[in-house]
């Protein structure tokens, strides 16, 4: 099984993505797929934005290890964005055109009947309104029917959605939910969904001691007062228990992403392989892949 990875030009400017991608198909013992991202919307929220000439630079320099681009989007500027797009094609980057929410769907329209493979994003900052969010992707996957165009889902971790609507990939932060929020994503074999466990609350991590257990965490261990929080830990006792955090976590997602590809079969768009839905892990720091990676390997005998 393949370990796929999303890691944003904004957050990695300076890392030797060569050096990431040997340590983590290391860690792993197995292949390693890398889905390039500019990080536009995080580095706008940081008052940062990205120069296209320095994404272009980072995705020249790293295109053969990269498996799908996505383009330097400008959130609430369909024509930014396509000139941008645009660009990079031009420079011989065959990024991922997005489209967001918001944007006319003459703009889908276009796109769909021009490329093959299309990003949405603009989705997390609706999150809280999941109806008309999905309302708004029925429509964008009817336009993309006639077409035979495939979606990459930004940041999509809506299980509704997911699994309603056939994705050919999806990525998603939400599996160090633990180790930013206290909130364990765990992945339930028997309901076919991920389930949410609350750290430092003990009730509810044993009464989650099944899909601990399943997930090879020891539900006494992880029932403890401060498990996973620095302020109560040594810093080895405390690494050792982001790993686990983690590394489970990831191995959740991994369940969760075998449940979607089977679902929905979606065949690849020109270009691609495997079929979908695919799932990328996303995260801003080395070393948390490099503990879903340890940890996946340990764990990858254990079936989905």
């Amino acid at each position: 099984m393949t370990l796929r990875v999303l890691a944003s030009f904004h957050y990695f400017p300076r890392t030797d993505m060569a050096d990431l991608l040997a340590d983590l198909r290391s860690a792993y013992d197995g292949p390693v797929e890398l889905f390039a991202d500019s990080g536009a919307y995080s580095a706008a929220t940081l008052g940062t934005p990205i120069r296209l000439a320095d994404y272009a630079a980072w995705l020249r320099e790293w295109g053969p290890l990269i498996t799908t681009a996505a383009t330097l989007d400008v959130i609430g500027d369909p024509k930014a964005t396509a000139a941008n797009t645009a660009a990079l094609h031009d420079a011989g980057h065959p990024v991922l055109p997005t489209f967001h929410v918001g944007t006319p769907w003459s703009v889908l329209e276009d796109l769909c009947a021009r490329h093959p493979y299309i990003a949405l994003g603009g989705m997390v900052p609706h999150s809280a309104s999941p109806k008309p969010v999905m309302r708004w992707l029925v429509r964008a996957f009817a336009i993309a029917r006639h077409h035979g165009t495939r979606f990459h889902g930004f940041g999509q971790t809506a299980h509704t959605a997911n699994v309603n609507l056939p994705f050919y990939s999806v990525d998603s932060s939400s599996w160090t939910a633990s180790t930013r929020y206290g909130r364990l994503p765990l992945w339930d074999d028997r309901a076919h969904k991920i389930r949410v466990v609350p750290l430092n609350q003990p009730a509810d991590v044993h009464s989650h001691a099944r899909l601990l257990q399943a997930h090879g965490l020891d539900p006494t261990a992880v029932a403890r007062t401060g498990f996973g929080q620095r302020a109560a830990r040594e810093r080895d006792a405390y690494e050792a228990e982001q790993r686990m955090l983690l590394g489970a976590a990831a191995e959740a997602w991994r369940h969760y992403g075998s449940m979607l590809q089977a679902r929905h079969q979606v065949q690849p768009p020109r270009g691609w392989q495997a079929p979908g839905t695919v799932l990328y892990l996303a995260d801003v720091k080395t070393r948390n892949f490099l503990y879903a990676a340890h940890y996946l390997r340990m764990r990858k005998e254990v079936p989905a």
